[in-house]
């Protein structure tokens, strides 16, 4: 990366004592995105165009140069969907750690229960996952993509839950990666200006 342009992201980032503190103050996704803007040559006006309408917005950029959700799977014994997301750059991410802010990844969970090829039935949103992450920064450029976790619990009436179980069933499962923007509820088809869209299949067992 161009080490000026570095330098203009980091000068950028908010500078406070705890990630608490600036959510407080509800201006820590305006000051990341624009430092991540800034940092990548992307204009503001480009994300101001996403926000009004992401599902119909063509990205001119790399979505995935930053985070990718690699791969979206399913423990059966806890009940619990989980998405593997790798890291991939040394900057972006809203500083170092310790001493940084850093920004949240989140991933909202989708499952097809019904089997008619949407998710936009009830309970299929299946609500947020999210983890903390920081800059890699450029001492550990050589150890990327550094791989984040986040997970979320299946939500589903227990009855019927125990009944796809009982036939192992298979459903289709959806996950939204997006970066400090929270990925809409009951919006399957929404796009991330930064992350990916996974869908796959899980196996319902006990």
């Amino acid at each position: 990366m161009d080490e000026k342009l570095v330098n203009e992201y980091k000068a950028m980032l908010p500078v406070t004592d705890s990630l608490e503190s600036i959510v407080a103050n509800g201006k820590v996704e305006h000051a990341l995105i624009k430092a991540k803007l800034a940092l990548d040559g992307i204009k503001e006006d480009d994300f101001l165009t996403w926000k009004k309408n992401p599902m119909k917005y063509v990205c001119k950029h790399d979505q995935k140069k930053y985070e990718e959700l690699m791969a979206v799977g399913y423990h059966p014994q806890i009940r619990e969907l989980m998405g593997v997301i790798y890291v991939k750059q040394p900057y972006g991410f809203g500083g170092s750690c310790p001493k940084s802010i850093g920004s949240m990844e989140y991933i909202r969970f989708y499952v097809n229960w019904t089997n008619d090829g949407d998710y936009n039935d009830a309970w299929e949103d299946q609500g947020l996952g999210k983890v903390h992450v920081f800059d890699p920064g450029k001492e550990n450029k050589i150890h990327l993509p550094i791989e984040y976790a986040a997970e979320k619990n299946i939500f589903f009436p227990p009855n019927l839950l125990n009944l796809l179980e009982s036939k192992c069933q298979v459903r289709r499962v959806r996950a939204i990666l997006s970066w400090t923007t929270i990925p809409p509820a009951h919006k399957p088809d929404w796009k991330p200006f930064w992350g990916n869209v996974i869908d796959t299949n899980i196996r319902f067992h006990k």
